[in-house]
Order: C-alpha cells, then structure tokens, then sequence
C-alpha cells in the first residue's frame, strides 16, 4: 500500500475510531478496577452471611463430641440404673427378700 491509499482510508478509520471511542467498546483500566472492588466487596459480604448462617445453623465439632460423650455417659448411668431394678424385680419374683 502506497501513502495515497492510506490518505483515502483515513477519514474511515478516524470514524471507526470514534465510533468505538463512543460507544465504550474498549474497557479502560479504571473501569476494570472498579468492577474487580465491586465484585470482591460483594463477595466479602456474601462470605459474612454465609459464616454468620453456618454459625446459626451448626454447631463446632467439639461441642458435638463433647454433647456426645455426656449422653454416651449419662445413657451408661441408665444402662446401670435399669440392671439393678431388673435384678430387684427378679429377685423379688424368686422370693428373695431384697430391702431397698
């Protein structure tokens, strides 16, 4: 292409030019920051609510253990309870006399 090819282009590529200059197809990198705080400020806040909404709805492992083990042994006291009034009920049954 010669310089006279290129003069008669011009005033068509200035008008592509500013017409993409005008209507915002290229993204500038302000913009592209501004988006990126958008985002990350709605991610922080959704990541709040979630861990506010974990905390409401569970508990912490080692409260579960903890809770656990104080059934398990309250269960055992039971367990323990229930033996001796079967052994007083049978032994009442064979006529033992058992005092209480």
């Amino acid at each position: 292409m010669d310089i006279h090819q290129l003069e008669s282009y011009a005033p068509y590529v200035v008008i592509l030019l500013m017409f993409l200059w005008q209507n915002n197809v290229f993204v500038r990198p302000e913009q592209l920051e501004k988006k990126h705080r958008e985002i990350n400020g709605e991610m922080d806040t959704k990541l709040r609510e979630l861990e506010d909404d974990m905390q409401a709805k569970y508990v912490e492992v080692n409260a579960y253990k903890e809770f656990q083990a104080h059934i398990y042994s309250k269960l055992d006291e039971v367990k323990e309870q229930n033996d001796e009034i079967k052994a007083l009920l049978m032994s009442r049954r064979r006529g033992d006399n058992v005092q209480i």
